[in-house]
Parts: C-alpha cells; structure tokens; sequence
C-alpha cells in the first residue's frame, strides 16, 4: 500500500454470533421482519442485499435501541462481551454460528524507519510477542467465551438456538457479490482477495475435512449436557 510500516497481527477475535433475538427465526423470512443492528460498511450491504433491515449504530446505543423497540434484533461479538453488555437482559433467543465477521484482529503497526533501526534481536522479540499474543487470546477467547455462555444458558434464561440453514446461502451469494463489485472497482482489493482466494484453495479442503470430526464429536458431547 506505500505505507512505511511494519505491521503485526495480535488478538484473533471470532467467529462472532449471528446474534440477540426476541423470538427464534426459523428461516430467513422471519429474520426479514426484523430490524437487526449489524456492523456498518459491506456486512450491513450484505444483510440489506438479502432483504434484513440492517441498522448501523455504536456499541453504547445498542442496548437502548432494544429496550426503546427502535431496533427487534441485534449482534455485538460472542458470549462474553454480549453478557458484559447486557443482552440477556432484553433478548432471550442467541445464535452462535455467524458468517459477517469471521475474524476480527487487533494489529500492531511500527513506524518502518523504526522498525529498521531495531536490532535482529529486538526485531524477533515484536515477532515472538505477536505470536504469544496470537496463540494466549485464542485460548482465552474459547475459554472465556465457554463460560460465559454457560452462565448466560443456565442462570440467565437464555435459549441457544440453530441458524437456519437458509441464512449461509443467502449471505454467502450476497458477499460474493459485493466482493466482486468491490474487487472491479479497486485494484488493491482484488489482490487482496485474490490472495485470500488462493489460501483458501489450499488450507479449505484439508482443514474442513479435519475438522468435520471434532465438530461431531463436540457436538456429541455437548449434547450429553443439555
């Protein structure tokens, strides 16, 4: 991009819940009936590309909005800081499997001229630490997320509840097609895009094959709790 930075990537965050709702939607015609908070820019085209009345606002005007009626559904990012925020409180019905923000990270940047200035060893302590950032906030993001979840189902009233199946497709054909116009439109972005196309040529049919099996197996033992 011409920008003088060295960047390193820090604090995975997701995949995010699909979100708060105020009665289960059993397929994507009940989710149009709704006005649903959801991220601003290309997420928030999605949903209204499939017909959602998608509604962009600050995490501070969310909860508000629910209890004045002003919006009927909402998403904020996972067990954890949807508990801290208070969802439980004005919504019952959660829905964990998400696809508009399947990863969010955190970034460090370093002025480039400093970056150079740095010896090898301080150059490779900034990866070392990146990296222990990466692999600590996965861990505590399962963890923390895992039980914040637990309280919000056993103490809270909270139902967890299925995406319907219709919402994957409807959203994939969305996106793609705002990828595409995005990507004909800006010459940064299609490389990018073509990049993480390329990826997911390689690591998608080896890693959703390997992890077809602990999906059911989680899943198996998850159901021995309920």
């Amino acid at each position: 991009m011409g920008v003088n930075v060295k960047g390193f990537m820090l604090q995975p965050v997701g995949p995010e819940a699909l979100g708060w709702f105020p009665e289960p939607i059993a397929s994507m015609d009940d989710f149009r009936k709704l006005r649903f908070r959801a991220p601003p820019g290309m997420v928030g085209a999605a949903y209204n590309e499939i017909g959602v009345a998608a509604v962009a606002m600050g995490g501070g005007d969310i909860l508000p909005a629910l209890e004045k009626g002003t919006i009927d559904a909402a998403e904020w990012c996972c067990p954890k800081p949807d508990s801290v925020f208070g969802f439980q409180k004005v919504l019952k019905h959660y829905y964990l499997q998400g696809l508009h923000q399947v990863v969010v990270n955190a970034d460090l940047y370093v002025n480039g001229d400093v970056y150079e200035g740095l010896s090898a060893i301080e150059k490779k302590a900034l990866e070392v630490a990146a990296n222990a950032s990466l692999s600590k906030s996965l861990s505590y993001r399962i963890y923390e997320n895992g039980k914040a979840l637990k309280d919000l189902t056993a103490n809270h009233g909270v139902i967890l509840e299925d995406t319907p199946a219709d919402y994957f497709t409807e959203y994939m054909a969305a996106a793609k097609k705002l990828l595409k116009a995005a990507a004909e439109d800006n010459e940064f972005f299609a490389e990018v895009w073509q990049s993480q196309q390329d990826f997911a040529d390689i690591v998608v049919p080896f890693w959703a094959g390997a992890q077809t099996s602990n999906a059911g197996l989680g899943k198996a033992h998850a159901d021995t709790l309920e």
